[in-house]
């Protein structure tokens, strides 16, 4: 081995249309020699920030600019431990900005890391912002969400169909920044082989965009067009949050004596399934019992953890008792809070003074009903793989979206080509008939982003 891998990539974030600031943040640092790849590899971040005014910008902004130098200035004597590491000195800059100052207090942001290296890909990760692999056609999501439904799912208190039922969106139960500790997951290595992509992206996108979309856009337009694709149909989508994405599509990767091990899943291989974003149908009735019995289940089984000094697990389980109670409240009309869709917040930890939960259950706007693939959890990393292959349902729900909004562009005076979408869409359906998906969907990503960049101009110097 001589030279690093050969990897093409591609970095945005996005405002989003309902949000005045930007706290999403994102850092790539290649590595410019071997001997740098291989002690270091390349890196890539994604940081998602909360907190009340600029606070989530600067927490997330801290991450970025914390992580890359203490990953790659530090000494370590494995990777993992420099990912780990690197993520912890990211976590004390951010807490300790937070104690110099009132007004940044308990402020975090969520921390998404790959490392490309010899030791093939590893994933350091806190929070719900979340790095794909795609292959030979599947979508595979390396990281764990750390947030209450994906929670609840592992300690089987609800499952993958029912948990929008009974747990609110957008909870998270891990960030960095608010607390001086904080436990980092880190993933892998996982292999990694020519034609392989990855992806990071903050919750801005899956909110809009389904896993099977991102899967077949990812891998079949380059870097540079896809996250442009991803940024444009979760604005068409409604854009309730920020939006950030980094995809990185390896060319070549050099080969290693031991092939890194695939993390190993010991449950059985995944069935891939679609169901409706929207939680089965049941009756208020049966759904305010069922609450309140998981809010006295968690709150029991809290207490008991507590009693047995597992502390973490008992405030996780006790906050989500009282999330099943404001649910259960809800259900029976004596509470009414405001929905803010894509605002996130997080469980209270044992440093936080008591306080209400501010929780957002509303699902996000879209332009069709399309529904959102799933798959079983797995026990390890990675945790869900759907197959992805570019199909067309998907060319046919952009024909949608490219539709409505030359639709939108006619009925508002857009100053925009219409001769030259005409085009375009006469392209795209001919290359679909022909059978060639790829052109068609590179086709259609195109005219979506000559509509979206006049769209973006009229509604950003509106406000």
């Amino acid at each position: 081995m001589s030279s690093p891998p050969i990897v093409q990539y591609a970095s945005r974030t996005d405002v989003g249309m309902r949000r005045a600031a930007n706290q999403d943040s994102q850092a790539v640092r290649m590595c410019t020699d071997y001997e740098e790849w291989s002690r270091c590899g390349h890196l890539f971040v994604v940081a998602d920030g909360m907190g009340g005014h600029a606070v989530g910008d600067l927490a997330s902004r801290i991450a970025v600019d914390t992580l890359p130098h203490a990953y790659f200035k530090r000494d370590a004597d494995s990777i993992e431990s420099r990912l780990r590491s690197a993520i912890l000195a990211a976590n004390k800059a951010i807490n300790d900005r937070g104690r110099e100052n009132r007004e940044f207090e308990g402020m975090g942001t969520t921390c998404s890391v790959l490392s490309l290296s010899e030791r093939g890909a590893l994933v350091g990760h806190v929070g719900d912002s979340r790095v794909y692999r795609m292959r030979r056609g599947q979508i595979e999501q390396l990281t764990f969400d750390h947030s209450l439904q994906w929670e609840m799912i592992r300690i089987g208190r609800a499952t993958a169909e029912n948990v929008e039922l009974f747990h609110p969106r957008n909870v998270i139960t891990r960030c960095l920044g608010p607390d001086a500790q904080v436990q980092v997951d880190v993933e892998g290595p996982f292999a990694v082989e020519a034609g392989d992509f990855f992806l990071l992206c903050s919750d801005g996108l899956t909110n809009h965009v389904t896993d099977v979309e991102i899967g077949q856009i990812v891998a079949s337009l380059p870097p540079s067009e896809s996250s442009r694709l991803l940024i444009n149909l979760a604005n068409c989508r409604g854009g309730s949050d920020n939006c950030t994405v980094v995809v990185v599509a390896v060319d070549s990767y050099p080969s290693v004596a031991d092939d890194p091990p695939e993390a190993k899943s010991t449950l059985p291989a995944v069935t891939v399934t679609e169901v409706p974003l929207a939680a089965p149908a049941t009756s208020s009735s049966s759904a305010l019992i069922l609450s309140r019995l998981a809010a006295i289940g968690c709150l029991f089984a809290g207490i008991g953890l507590g009693l047995t000094g597992k502390l973490e697990a008992a405030v996780a389980l006790v906050a989500a008792a009282i999330v099943a109670w404001l649910i259960s409240q809800k259900l029976s009309g004596k509470l009414n809070p405001t929905s803010r869709p894509g605002h996130k917040s997080r469980l209270p930890s044992a440093s936080d003074d008591p306080s209400p939960l501010s929780t957002s259950g509303s699902l996000p706007e879209t332009f069709t009903d399309e529904s959102s693939s799933r798959s079983s959890f797995r026990a390890q990393s990675p945790y869900r793989v759907l197959v992805s292959r570019l199909s067309d349902s998907l060319l046919s729900n952009l024909a949608e979206v490219q539709s409505q909004l030359v639709q939108a562009a006619r009925d508002s005076g857009w100053k925009v080509d219409f001769e030259e979408l005409t085009n375009l869409n006469r392209q795209a359906a001919l290359a679909q008939q022909n059978h060639k998906q790829d052109k068609a969907l590179k086709t259609r990503a195109k005219a979506i982003d000559l509509l979206m960049k006049e769209l973006y101009q009229r509604s950003r110097t509106a406000s």
